[in-house]
This record gives C-alpha cells, sequence and structure tokens, in this order.
C-alpha cells in the first residue's frame, strides 16, 4: 500500500469507529492500535472473538479446515499453554520488559484486546483506540465488505474508566509510534500508534512521560 493509500486508509477506518463512540462522551483522541512487536502476545484462548455478524471471506472458507485443526489442536495444548505463561510470567514482569502485570491486569486486557479472533483470520480486523472525557476504548473495525458492496461491521470492544489509566510514555527511542500506557493497578502494556499522526495522541492522556522518565509507583 502506498503512503497515501496507508493514509485514506487510516482516516477511513478511524472516521468508521467514531460511530460507535457512547453518546454523551466527547471524543479526545482516536489512531490505529495494535499491541507493541516487543511485547508478549497472548494466547489464542486469551483472545476476544470479535465481529461475529462479518460475512466470511472465500480465503478463509478454504482455509477452515485447517482452522479446525488448529482449533482441536488448541484445545487439546491449553493446558500446557497456561502452564507455560505461568512459568514465564516472572521473566515477563522484569525491569525493562515491554509488559507488566498479568493477563488479567489492566494492561492485560488491553494487550488481549488488541489482538482479536475473526472468523476472517487472514484478513483481521482493524483496532482503533479512543480517548474520551470519561473512558479508554477499544474499536473493532472489519476490512471485509459485506456482499453488497458496503463496509464491514464495526464493534465496541474493551474499555475502562479513563480515571484508571495514570500515564503514557513514548517510546519512539525503540520504534516510531510505540507507547507504554499505564494504570492504577500498576500493570502497563505496550502498543504502537501506527500511520501518521501518532505523536498527537499522548496529548489525551493524563500523565505524559519521556522516555527517560522513570515508570511511577511500578509495583
Amino acid at each position: 500500500m502506498s503512503r497515501m493509500g496507508q493514509a485514506d486508509f487510516v482516516r477511513d477506518t478511524v472516521e468508521r469507529a467514531r460511530a460507535s463512540v457512547p453518546a454523551g462522551e466527547v471524543l479526545r483522541a482516536d489512531h490505529g492500535v495494535s499491541l507493541g512487536v516487543r511485547a508478549p502476545s497472548p494466547g489464542a484462548f486469551r483472545r476476544p472473538r470479535v465481529l461475529r455478524s462479518e460475512r466470511r471471506a472465500l480465503g478463509s472458507w478454504l482455509l477452515m479446515p485447517f482452522g479446525w485443526l488448529l482449533r482441536i489442536f488448541t484445545a487439546t495444548w491449553n493446558p500446557v499453554e497456561r502452564l507455560v505463561e505461568a512459568f514465564t510470567e516472572r521473566e515477563k514482569n522484569k525491569p525493562g520488559k515491554p509488559f507488566h502485570g498479568g493477563w488479567n491486569s489492566m494492561a492485560g486486557h488491553l494487550a488481549r484486546g488488541l489482538v482479536p479472533r475473526t472468523k476472517n483470520p487472514a484478513n483481521p480486523a482493524t483496532v482503533v483506540m479512543q480517548v474520551t472525557d470519561r473512558r479508554l476504548h477499544i474499536v473493532y473495525v472489519s476490512r471485509v465488505r459485506a456482499l453488497s458492496g458496503q463496509p464491514g461491521p464495526v464493534e465496541a470492544g474493551w474499555a475502562t474508566d479513563i480515571r484508571n489509566v495514570t500515564w503514557i510514555r513514548d517510546r519512539s527511542d525503540v520504534v516510531g509510534g510505540d507507547h507504554e500506557i499505564g494504570f492504577v493497578d500498576g500493570s502497563w502494556c505496550t502498543v504502537h500508534f501506527w500511520g501518521q499522526g501518532w505523536s498527537r495522541m499522548s496529548d489525551a492522556f493524563p500523565l505524559r512521560l519521556g522516555h527517560l522518565d522513570r515508570i511511577p509507583n511500578e509495583r
């Protein structure tokens, strides 16, 4: 995708997501977002299934038998996956790592929400982060068009009261667009704001930190 094409795609996606802003809330900032590359990815059983009304693309129909096999394999090995995650939890929480807190922490719920499962794994949903005067939202925008040619569905995902978000730290010293977002429970997660204009996202958060600043009250 060309630079201009990507800019148009980002703008269209973000605008479609704005329809999900709850009535009475004032949108402060929004942008396309993904889980930071260096952050640990949650296992499949922890990732939310979204956009259930989305039509299945042809490629997904062809891959469906492999999906069944994958689900069987995942179901068989979930206990092992859980054991491995528990064993490596200490490693994830060491200072300097791009994630702090368990999967059930606020940062963990954010991380899980950024890697959703859909009917079309080959063409996954685009995720948009919205900051309003009341909450931090995650919104899913389908990339698959309906049979009529109209854009696919938009669905609100994980959200938390904005008062639970305590700080954001710019980590463009590592990767341009990377930011760590911290919560009142002491957890934090690295996200990546992709496309142009990401530098304005941090202005909507309560406390902005530079990459040399210490994380406040890390537990």
